[in-house]
């Protein structure tokens, strides 16, 4: 299988490898934590509602000037594979909130979520504030992640000639490592682990990244909707 974003053999106008066939995976997720560790400079938290507006803003265009990477969605799942998506998913934000407390806190692991409360920026800030929130946690996050993680990265530790490795293909060694990967990227450490580890079996079993996506999707919803239902804004 040749690379889908790479140019013809032989063509003159051939990308280096790095930019053809790398960056359209690992852009937007690059970004999106590098901004995000530059949250804890703001000057206060008031800053933080713009800083994600323009967080999720440089991340989106960042999606849509490579979304050629999104034919890895296809095809479409299969109806059980979304039933069991949504299942999977709803496993995931159970581990996400019913082990909270239950490990420790690891200074070095993901680093501290800002946590902000929109409720000191009035109504009609504060609903401004969580529909551009759940667009980043609904509608971005889940698809750059799972292109990053169970599209690219889960194939690159296999071979890194990535795209010889048929979508799907997962060994014992890359959902480890992958898995181990994705706790390091979250504060919280044991559920992300776990996660990782349900969505490479989820991505085994129907060999199929949009199925993660989607999974991904109900997991962050079903966090959203906690978060705004309860207040427990250190989710965020």
């Amino acid at each position: 299988m040749s690379s889908p974003l790479a140019s013809a053999p032989g063509t003159s106008d051939a990308l280096p490898t790095v930019a053809r066939d790398f960056l359209p995976y690992i852009a937007p997720m690059f970004a999106y934590v590098a901004l995000s560790s530059l949250e804890g400079y703001l000057p206060s938290p008031s800053w933080y509602p713009a800083a994600y507006a323009v967080k999720a803003a440089v991340v989106a265009a960042l999606m849509w000037r490579y979304r050629g990477t999104w034919q890895d969605f296809r095809p479409r799942p299969k109806i059980l594979d979304l039933l069991l998506a949504v299942v999977t998913g709803l496993v995931v934000i159970a581990l996400w909130v019913g082990l909270d407390g239950l490990y420790p806190d690891l200074p070095f692991m993901g680093g501290a979520r800002q946590a902000f409360d929109p409720s000191v920026l009035g109504t009609g800030g504060k609903w401004a504030f969580i529909a551009v929130r759940m667009i980043g946690l609904v509608v971005l996050v889940p698809v750059f992640e799972e292109l990053f993680w169970r599209s690219f990265l889960i194939r690159f530790v296999i071979d890194q000639d990535f795209w010889k490795v048929p979508i799907g293909r997962v060994t014992w060694f890359s959902a480890a490592v992958v898995s181990a990967l994705f706790a390091l990227a979250h504060p919280e450490w044991l559920p992300a682990l776990l996660t990782g580890l349900l969505w490479a079996w989820l991505l085994w079993q129907t060999k199929s990244v949009a199925t993660c996506a989607v999974s991904h999707v109900v997991a962050n919803l079903a966090l959203g909707i906690y978060v705004i239902a309860t207040g427990e804004w250190k989710f965020w």
